[in-house]
């Protein structure tokens, strides 16, 4: 049985606290700046036990990282939605000697759960694999309610802030990895490292970050943030990233995609594409709170969730003028003005990220029951009529009115003709718009039919990889077959929930490349011989 670790620094002493730490316990985590264990803290006045969360930071940390989880264990605010602080320890051994050591620890309050990027993925389980049952019901919601969901999670990070902001500091990294689902049903906003004091610009804050330098996340980051404005970020720098997930949970998609250049340029230039927001009062406040000009924002979290607590049910039914609005955003994609938003992860090129349904909810008969590859039916249709159902699901789906028609009839050539070469291409693009991750790029009549079906395409990756196998089986030849099921491959996770292939895909796509070629589709060339640079730069790592 190891010994414990007992951790008190001076304010410890002086407060009566100490730290206890089991090494022979698994670590909670480990990143850049050090590893996590789990501890209790003591009181030793009372007895008192509370179970923490301790980071031991590397020994060979830079200064100014240093200064940074200082900075991240000074903001000790208690509050359920976030995360508490409980110190910054430092710890002298050998100090009698002439090579004294220095030891750092942060310790935080201990939290279970699911981060909420990891929930809109689909993950609904702790680290040890175990079930959270309210990031389940949540997950549930941002299925079937994404109007609910999103007004329910918002709410709690502006409460969050309120508090952060009450107390002084702005947190200037919020996005969906820095929001946890915790096991005792809070959403609690996390990591303070980069925060900042809003009522001076300190040395702490100038060594930390200076004028001209960016920090955070791009995809979430406000202009002043990007162009590391540090004298202007306040109050409104937060909620601009709140206006971007309220976005993003509705939409299931971030507004702007691209390289961290490209973003950071959208940023400044771009309007967020509330088009795609289809209740006009949360495109109200979406266009509020993301505003380029700091004066036109909200002014404090409270403001914004005032607006959204005085949203209704009424306010949860589409408009007919965001029908006509989407269908016209949809036209733009087609003619080149415009582009599907999305994000791709700059620093991990084969990690997809979700691209859910627009709306929350569906038709009465969820397509999700009627969308499971089947094994063909001995029927004595003439399998030509396959492709002309294709063309008319094609047809029905791009028409908001009739998106169901146009499910089902892709799923019936699914259902009857699952075996039957002319049924590959149908099955490969139901693979494509049920697959709720992608890398990068597919075709442009994709992205038009992924918008287009958006409220009625149940997403499932089990399920849009068996179509996409159950495409190549039917015909060998299918181009379009062949880039889907490749794509999986070169996923993995992301696609099919298993580990990456790449000698599979790279098969995949050159079998893909030939047949492409052969029928000079330049559409599909251009996106093979992408893949195949990716994959060969893969291989080769």
């Amino acid at each position: 049985m190891s010994s414990l670790i007992y951790i008190q620094g001076e304010e410890e002493k002086k407060n009566h606290i100490h730290y206890e730490v089991d090494p022979s316990q698994p670590s909670l985590g480990e990143g850049g700046m050090g590893q996590v264990l789990k501890g209790v803290r003591v009181n030793e006045a009372n007895g008192v036990r509370m179970d923490v969360a301790i980071k031991f930071l590397f020994e060979d940390l830079p200064a100014h990282a240093i200064e940074r989880a200082k900075r991240e264990a000074s903001i000790q605010i208690h509050n359920e939605n976030l995360v508490e602080m409980f110190g910054f320890i430092e710890v002298v051994e050998n100090a009698q000697s002439a090579h004294p050591v220095k030891r750092y620890h942060v310790v935080s309050e201990l939290l279970q759960g699911v981060m909420l990027f990891d929930l809109l993925n689909g993950k609904t389980t702790d680290k040890n694999g175990l079930e959270v049952p309210f990031a389940q019901e949540l997950y549930n919601k941002y299925q079937n309610d994404r109007f609910g969901f999103a007004v329910f999670i918002v709410k709690n990070i502006l409460s969050g802030l309120m508090a952060l902001h009450d107390k002084g500091y702005i947190h200037r990294d919020l996005d969906p990895s820095n929001i946890m689902i915790t096991t005792d049903r809070k959403v609690k906003i996390i990591d303070f490292g980069i925060a900042k004091r809003l009522d001076n610009l300190n040395t702490q804050d100038q060594q930390l970050t200076s004028t001209g330098q960016f920090i955070g996340k791009a995809a979430y980051a406000a202009p002043e943030l990007v162009l590391g404005d540090v004298h202007n970020q306040d109050k409104t720098t937060d909620i601009y990233a709140v206006g971007i997930m309220l976005f993003q949970f509705i939409t299931g998609s971030l507004p702007f995609d691209g390289t961290m250049a490209e973003l950071i340029k959208k940023q400044l230039n771009e309007k967020i594409p509330l088009k795609l927001i289809p209740y006009k009062a949360v495109r109200n406040i979406v266009a509020k709170a993301t505003a380029k000009k700091q004066t036109d924002r909200y002014q404090s979290a409270t403001e914004m969730r005032v607006d959204l607590e005085h949203l209704s049910k009424t306010d949860a039914v589409p408009s007919a003028t965001s029908a006509g609005e989407m269908v016209a955003s949809i036209a733009d994609v087609k003619s080149g003005k415009g582009k599907l938003i999305g994000i791709i992860a700059a620093a991990v090129v084969v990690i997809g990220i979700i691209l859910g349904f627009v709306f929350g909810g569906g038709s009465d008969a969820p397509v999700a029951e009627t969308a499971k590859p089947q094994q063909p039916a001995a029927l004595t249709d003439v399998a030509p009529d396959a492709g002309a159902l294709i063309t008319d699901a094609i047809k029905k789906m791009s028409d908001p009115s009739t998106v169901n028609e146009g499910v089902r009839l892709l799923t019936e050539v699914a259902t009857k003709y699952g075996d039957k070469k002319e049924a590959a291409d149908g099955l490969a693009l139901l693979a494509a718009l049920m697959q709720p991750a992608d890398i990068e790029n597919t075709t442009q009549q994709i992205k038009t039919l992924r918008e287009a079906t958006a409220n009625d395409i149940f997403r499932d990756v089990d399920k849009a990889h068996a179509y996409a196998e159950q495409a190549v089986k039917a015909n060998p030849e299918s181009y379009k077959a062949l880039y889907e099921l490749a794509t999986d491959y070169l996923g993995g996770e992301a696609r099919m929930k298993k580990d990456p292939d790449f000698p599979k895909a790279q098969q995949l796509f050159t079998s893909g490349l030939k047949y492409a070629q052969d029928s000079a589709d330049k559409e599909y060339i251009d996106l093979f011989t992408s893949r195949l640079e990716l994959v060969k730069g893969l291989l080769e790592e």
